[in-house]
């Protein structure tokens, strides 16, 4: 076991480039936006700094903005998530084949250097354990949840739309 042995660090690292992180922070706002304005009944009636009054025909209108712009989030971000996901799934894909490789190659001096080198250093193999776990989780988290949110936000805003 060397400096080539597979580790995973590599897929453990954030699953998001920085433009899908972005656009994952504007649909969660704009989701947020989007509940607030359907459940709590948050649609302003009035801008008084403007002198800016709305009837409900206007109220309809902010909401449907509102309503486009959580959709164009939502698929701005499935845009740029699906391509950080594959890369990520390739990272994924890379390290079990290290380990398969690996594996297939290992030998008993291998394995006796393996035990050698454990019994002076504390063994990490729980690292490997909770490695696809943590992963999942975290992709779950940074893919799943915004979307599910913003699916929220938008058959809120459909069903608020229908009552007014």
């Amino acid at each position: 076991m060397g400096t080539n042995e597979p580790s995973p660090v590599e897929f453990l690292a954030d699953p998001l480039s920085s433009i899908s992180r972005a656009e994952r922070r504007n649909l969660l706002i704009a989701s947020a936006v989007g509940v607030l304005v359907a459940r709590a009944g948050l649609v302003p009636t009035r801008f008084s700094t403007f002198g800016l009054e709305f009837q409900e025909p206007e109220q309809r209108v902010l909401i449907w903005v509102v309503l486009a712009t959580v959709v164009y989030f939502m698929f701005a971000f499935a845009l740029y998530g699906v391509a950080d996901f594959l890369i990520w799934r390739t990272r994924y894909q890379d390290y079990l084949e290290g380990v398969e490789q690996l594996m297939s190659s290992w030998t008993q001096e291998d394995q006796q250097a393996h035990e050698d080198l454990h019994k002076r250093v504390p063994d990490i193999g729980w690292l490997y354990q909770w490695s696809k776990p943590a992963a999942i989780a975290r992709i779950l988290f940074e893919f799943v949840v915004p979307v599910m949110f913003s699916f929220y936000a938008v058959i809120s805003l459909g069903c608020k739309l229908r009552t007014l």
